[in-house]
C-alpha cells in the first residue's frame, strides 16, 4: 500500500486512545489473526497452448 501526499487518513479513535505497547499487542494480534486465516495460494497453470514447430 503506497501513501501519497493528498490521501486522508482516518484512524478510529479506539486506535487513537491506546497506548504504544497496546499497540504493539494489537499489531501482534492482527498479525496472528491474519497468518492464522486460510489464504488462497495461486493455481500454477498448464500451458494448454503447445505449440510443435515441424521444420
Amino acid at each position: 500500500m503506497i501513501a501519497y501526499e493528498n490521501d486522508v487518513l482516518t484512524i478510529p479513535k479506539k486506535y487513537k486512545k491506546m497506548s504504544v505497547s497496546e499497540l504493539e499487542r494489537e499489531k501482534a494480534r492482527l498479525l496472528k489473526e491474519i497468518k492464522a486465516s486460510v489464504s488462497q495460494k495461486k493455481q500454477v497453470r498448464t500451458n494448454k497452448k503447445n505449440i510443435n514447430f515441424n521444420f
